[in-house]
C-alpha cells in the first residue's frame, strides 16, 4: 500500500514538474536547477520523488509557491482568495485589537516553529538510532 502511495504521489508531482518545465527541455530545466538530466527525468517520470529542495527551487525559478508547483494554479487562487479574506479582516481592526492580532500570530508562528524543530530533532534521534542498529 505504501508503496502504491509513493508511485501515485511521485506520478502526480512528476506531471506538476512537466507543466512547470513549460517548453524547456529536460536537459535545459535541469541545468536550471542543478541537476543532471538524468535525475530530473527521474523526478518528472515519478520514479523518484522530488526532495522539498528541489520543489522550492522550481518554485522559485517559476515565480509561485511550492504548494503551487505541487497543486497547480486552482490552490493558488484558493490561496489568494483566503488572504484576501484576512487582508480584509485585518483592515476592520484598529489600535489594541490589531495589537492583539500581531501578539496573537507571533505566539503562533513562534509554536510551529518550535514544533518543527521538534520534529526535526526527532526525526535525526530516529535516524541516528536506525544507523545504530544497521552498524
Amino acid at each position: 500500500m505504501m508503496r502504491e502511495t509513493h508511485e501515485i504521489i511521485g506520478a502526480h508531482v512528476g506531471r506538476r514538474l512537466k507543466h512547470m518545465r513549460g517548453q524547456r527541455t529536460q536537459a535545459q530545466f535541469a541545468a536550471e536547477l542543478g541537476l543532471s538530466q538524468a535525475q530530473y527525468n527521474r523526478y518528472e517520470t515519478g520514479k523518484r520523488l522530488a526532495p522539498d529542495r528541489v520543489l522550492e527551487q522550481v518554485a522559485e525559478i517559476c515565480g509561485v509557491s511550492p504548494r503551487q508547483v505541487i497543486w497547480g494554479d486552482e490552490d493558488g487562487a484558493q490561496a489568494d482568495d483566503l488572504a484576501r479574506q484576512v487582508a480584509l479582516l485585518v483592515e476592520m481592526l484598529e489600535g489594541d485589537d490589531l495589537e492583539d492580532l500581531y501578539w496573537f500570530l507571533k505566539n503562533k508562528i513562534e509554536q510551529v516553529a518550535k514544533r518543527r524543530k521538534d520534529q526535526a530533532r526527532q526525526a535525526k534521534q530516529a535516524l541516528e538510532e536506525l544507523r545504530a542498529k544497521a552498524g
